[in-house]
């Protein structure tokens, strides 16, 4: 339990304890943690037994038990013992989970049932209702697994037996089969949806699966007047619904055609008319329609989506009259966002109404924000990087890092187990006050746990610690690699800062890896263009290589889109494929409005910071002082081939 600074501090004076005298034991109990671990490799029980003894008051001891237990997963009252104590959730979670696989090898079906936790993992959820069925509480176990087979996608090969006998009972409905059917299909899963429909007895329903097999496969067909003649009512309306929305992704266009068409032909709810009319108006607007607008007016339902987006869609037709209009309509939580701020500034502006203009940009310019120096440039005033650090004194730091889940994270640290230490630092900092994450934030700091630092500081809601949340890490391999591409050093600064928070061992669910989360086919291809040695996709967690990559990488996309910034950092966190689509448009664009339009909500803040952060590196670093009208080159339409090349 967390007993407070002053707590720990107490503690150490009243028992006597320094600081170095805490070190020295330190030591010595780490190489016997060493040699504990040793002897669990072994397999040298009796050695461990009594070493561990020794070790008792040693921070490590419950992940010395947590390792013993892992390699003797047959040991069930130490394992209760283990997971009753709780010293550690995240150590208990891992024990857990590797024991109750264990037990269900093995076929301890009642342990299992009296020690599972309920998951959210659909194979977990299998293997306890085959334990409760096998326990002969087959009812209730057949009935929970309705819940698990109602999904649109495949479930695990080794839920097979438990499936297996739901099929067989009669809980398995022709009403679940149907709607499972119809899961597979929104899902898109075509070869369950097909085996399903095969489990249809039903002969009008089999024949109405067939035509949901068509529209999965071509929604297209629903061009077609006729092709759902045979279908009840009900699911003639769906369809046509279903299909109208695959294909405005598609050819927004002709879905519009179709759709205005052929409507009123189907009974459909309010409901579905306002989700096709909003799906239309959101598309219309990706695709930098003029049309947009007009089509936002048809929506007789209001969410902070199609509002924002209406004001976007104003943009793109560069009607400010309506952008003022749809500004207007926001809700007050939504017009008081930096962001709607900044537009309503502009709106001002191409409206004749400098001074109101103005005021809000002298407002908005004493933000440290992509929007806060868009206003100071019109303003023609100096950025605010509003600096305040964080004030942490040594003791306050001593005192954290003697609780005990600090101690523990020291302890991993000390032993060279970073990737042990830095997981179990979520575990530390949790539950913590404001005052003490500000404590630990700067600890991380100290640490050169910059990732840590930055979202431990982001935990507390304080952002004014300038240095702290844009360091100056790997600085010599970040300036090499500008030199060696002719960028400037703030802009690789601030790709790390955004794709990494300068965790060199960064590894994204996509497979993105390292400082400037590299792809290892795209690794793999830049090592081919650069002539280096490719081993393995684990080359892109040596910081040399990844920033060498990175760097690279951007460079291209910056050639590609002849040197326009923001589309480059567009390229590069959504790719060249991406932009181009985004560039599929009449005319050109003011920077600040194309980037306001980006489709999608990752890459529109993606370009937003790093450009942000670039200003901010440059001023720590005390180069070329940019400003953001550098980075706001108007945007050229993709047939513009000159301007942007081909990618």
């Amino acid at each position: 339990m967390w007993v407070g600074l002053r707590g720990v501090l107490f503690a150490l004076v009243v028992f006597g304890w320094s600081l170095d005298c805490l070190a020295t034991i330190g030591e010595q109990q780490r190489l016997k943690f060493v040699q504990a671990e040793e002897m669990i490799k072994s397999g040298d029980d009796e050695g461990f037994s009594a070493l561990s003894l020794e070790l008792k008051n040693y921070p490590l001891h419950f992940y010395l038990n947590y390792v013993w237990l892992s390699k003797h997963l047959d040991q069930e009252s130490k394992i209760k013992q283990f997971l009753r104590d709780n010293q550690s959730p995240l150590y208990t979670r891992r024990l857990r989970q590797k024991w109750l696989g264990y037990l269900y090898k093995h076929k301890r079906w009642d342990v299992y049932v009296a020690n599972y936790h309920a998951s959210k993992s659909l194979l977990g959820q299998c293997h306890y209702q085959w334990a409760r069925y096998q326990l002969n509480d087959k009812a209730a176990a057949l009935a929970a697994t309705k819940k698990i087979w109602l999904t649109g996608a495949s479930l695990p090969k080794d839920c097979d037996a438990l499936l297996g006998e739901f099929a067989q009972s009669s809980f398995l409905t022709q009403e679940l089969i149907w709607q499972r059917f119809k899961l597979a299909v929104q899902a898109r899963q075509f070869g369950l949806a097909s085996y399903l429909r095969k489990k249809i007895i039903d002969e009008r329903a089999k024949k109405e699966a067939e035509q949901w097999l068509l529209l999965l496969k071509n929604p297209g067909l629903i061009a077609n007047a006729d092709l759902l003649q045979n279908v009840s009512q009900a699911e003639r309306a769906n369809m046509f619904v279903y299909a109208v929305q695959r294909m405005i992704g598609r050819d927004v266009d002709t879905a519009l055609q179709i759709w205005d068409a052929q409507k009123t032909k189907f009974t459909l709810t309010q409901e579905q008319l306002h989700k096709v009319d909003r799906s239309i108006a959101l598309q219309l607007t990706f695709s930098k329609s003029d049309k947009a607008y007009a089509y936002f007016a048809r929506l007789k339902q209001s969410d902070e989506v199609s509002r924002t987006w209406a004001v976007r869609a104003a943009l793109i037709k560069n009607d400010w009259i309506a952008v003022q209009e749809a500004l207007n309509k926001l809700a007050t939580k939504e017009k008081v966002s930096e962001r709607w701020r900044y537009w309503q500034g502009r709106t001002f502006l191409q409206t004749n109404q400098p001074q109101k203009a103005r005021e809000l940009f002298i407002s908005l310019a004493k933000e440290r924000s992509y929007y806060g120096f868009l206003a100071a440039d019109y303003l023609q005033q100096d950025y605010s990087l509003a600096d305040n650090p964080i004030k942490v004194n040594e003791q306050e730091m001593n005192a954290l890092l003697a609780n005990k889940a600090f101690m523990i994270v020291n302890e991993f640290r000390a032993l060279q187990r970073n990737k042990e230490a830095q997981q179990y630092w979520w575990e530390a900092i949790r539950g913590l006050q404001i005052a003490d994450l500000l404590i630990a934030a700067k600890v991380a700091e100290q640490w050169q746990w910059h990732k840590q630092a930055i979202m431990t500081v982001s935990q507390a809601k304080y952002w004014d610690d300038v240095n702290l949340r844009f360091p100056l890490d790997f600085t010599d391999k970040i300036e090499e690699n500008g030199r060696l591409q002719g960028l400037d050093a703030s802009i690789i600064f601030s790709l790390v800062r955004r794709e990494s928070m300068f965790d060199e061992r960064a590894n994204s669910p996509a497979g993105a890896l390292g400082l400037m989360q590299v792809m290892p086919g795209t690794g793999r291809q830049i090592a081919k263009e650069m002539q280096f040695p490719w081993r393995s996709s684990s080359a892109l967690l040596d910081a040399s290589v990844n920033v060498k990559f990175g760097a690279y990488y951007y460079k291209q996309m910056l050639d590609k889109f002849s040197g326009n910034f923001a589309l480059a950092a567009a390229a590069y966190n959504a790719g060249p494929d991406s932009v181009n689509r985004w560039l599929n448009m009449k005319g050109v664009y003011a920077a600040d409005l194309w980037i306001e339009t980006i489709p999608y909500k990752e890459t529109r803040a993606y370009v937003a910071a790093v450009l942000t952060y670039a200003l901010i590196y440059q001023r720590r670093l005390g180069g070329k002082q940019r400003l953001m009208s550098d980075f706001m080159i108007d945007i050229q339409p993709k047939n513009a081939e000159k301007s942007y090349g081909k990618i």
